[in-house]
């Protein structure tokens, strides 16, 4: 009984994101707030591809998709396991973010200057909120 009550958040955490990534990828296509928003790939865009292609054991694929997948998804366990078992060892759990935050940052600027706008993840999203109002505001204005 024990192990329900400290998995709870996370089952309401887990469950508010499958919510939102339903809805999000029912009614824009998109994941990513900023592929919705302004049409252009986030640091972790492409990494829902990464995992599934990591769960169908193309390993390569899911790599190309997004090559912190398999880090990320580590931390998370890591993450989820010192809250269980040392929730006071926080230093634990802030030096693997902060490294796996330098990461994202350094690969979303390569994939970028070398992937963008051409190969996905990194496209842009011709349908999103910013792109639809500046039509408008340029057919308005002509």
């Amino acid at each position: 009984m024990r192990i329900f009550q400290i998995l709870k958040p996370y089952m309401l955490i887990t469950s508010a994101i499958v919510l939102y990534y339903l809805i999000a990828t029912a009614i824009f296509g998109y994941v990513s707030p900023t592929m919705i928003f302004f049409g252009l790939p986030c640091p972790a865009c492409g990494m829902t591809r990464a995992g599934m292609l990591f769960l169908t054991f193309n390993f390569a694929e899911s790599f190309r998709m997004h090559p912190l997948f398999v880090p990320a998804a580590v931390f998370i366990i890591w993450y989820i396991i010192c809250n269980i078992f040392w929730p006071d060892k926080h230093r634990w759990v802030q030096v693997p973010a902060v490294l796996l935050f330098i990461g994202l940052i350094a690969v979303y600027i390569y994939r970028m200057v070398y992937m963008f706008p051409d190969y996905p993840p990194m496209i842009i999203n011709e349908n999103s909120i910013l792109h639809n109002i500046m039509s408008l505001v340029t057919q308005n204005g002509t």
